[in-house]
């Protein structure tokens, strides 16, 4: 693998122990080290010889924070750093979606992410189709993926067999003039956590490519967040829920709104942390817009006093109202 020149006196044969040790435990602190190069750090040290550095560096590797790995993901990175990312991190929709985004992905990285990949992975295909159009392979992985719709595959299949497609990707990207490595790149204001104008943000974001979009939505700041939360592409909304830094009490807002579509509130009634907050499970029964199925369920987790509401309530679905008065009247009962 290569490693920046700067990288080898943390990881070279002759650095000290005692230096390895604290940096595999991120406990080094004698100057500042970026996301990218701290992984980077991290996954060669977690190769040592030494196995109490190596233990110590995979364990560190493996329980990195996810907001910071997400902005290591959007720098360049080694393939075999983000394979291991990629393989560590499963289960985390935005940590997948931003190893497949990034220009470094290696093709067999790519290959299992577009065949495993979560929904929001797949909703990103839907959008960053030029990759099929430079890696062919990839519409048999997409194939292979039970929760890729067939209108999706279809769609690309048509695509490729259009031998302009690629002329047209060619010359959109030498028109723009951008190296890969910006093609995903976002401003930082929008990342930095200070409050930025909305209008300014909705000028930014029109101007942005949707893999930009989707790489803001998952590492923006709040005011970024509170423009994506709106946007009419559910990808985007959706993206900016598994936004790490998305606070409780932006979930509580969303849940609390009739605005809000009802793919998010089911997607906030999936997440087990967000519905462990009472009012935050109370504002997902409440919605007008959340699903029957969702709602009704949560009614046995509801307060009585906001059953008592709830059963009288008109701002409700009928059905909803009349399991909340069933629900009294057992209560009663017993």
């Amino acid at each position: 693998m290569k490693v920046r020149q700067a990288l080898f006196k943390y990881i070279s044969p002759a650095t000290p122990k005692e230096l390895k040790l604290k940096l595999a435990s991120r406990e080094y602190t004698d100057e500042p080290l970026s996301p990218e190069d701290e992984v980077t750090i991290l996954f060669v040290l977690g190769f040592d010889k030494d196995a109490e550095v190596s233990s110590s560096a995979r364990k560190s590797f493996d329980e990195y924070p996810a907001h910071i790995l997400i902005d290591a993901l959007e720098k360049k990175l080694d393939p075999a750093v983000i394979k291991r990312i990629a393989d560590t991190r499963k289960e985390d929709e935005a940590v997948q979606t931003m190893c497949f985004l990034n220009p470094c992905t290696d093709d067999e990285t790519l290959k299992t992410i577009v065949e495993t990949g979560p929904d929001e992975v797949v909703g990103v295909l839907a959008e960053e189709r030029e990759r099929f159009v430079e890696k062919p392979f990839l519409l048999d992985a997409l194939k292979k993926n039970p929760l890729a719709p067939y209108l999706l595959v279809s769609s690309i299949e048509e695509m490729m067999k259009d031998a302009r497609a690629k002329a047209v990707v060619e010359a959109e990207a030498g028109k723009r003039g951008l190296k890969d490595t910006e093609k995903l790149s976002v401003p930082k204001e929008l990342v930095e956590d200070k409050k930025v104008d909305e209008q300014n943000i909705y000028k930014i974001v029109g101007s942005m490519s949707m893999g930009q979009k989707v790489k803001l939505a998952l590492s923006g700041n709040k005011s970024a967040r509170e423009v994506l939360i709106k946007d009419s592409n559910k990808m985007i909304a959706v993206a900016v829920l598994k936004n790490p830094r998305i606070t409780e009490d932006e979930i509580l807002r969303l849940t609390s709104s009739k605005g809000t579509p009802e793919d998010l509130l089911r997607q906030v009634a999936r997440n087990k942390e967000w519905v462990k907050n009472y009012n935050v499970k109370l504002g997902i029964v409440t919605n007008p817009k959340t699903p029957l199925a969702i709602s009704v369920k949560m009614l046995d987790y509801v307060y009585d006093k906001d059953l008592v509401k709830l059963a009288k309530s008109k701002n409700v679905p009928s059905v909803l109202a009349s399991t909340a008065r069933r629900k009294m009247d057992a209560k009663a009962k017993k």
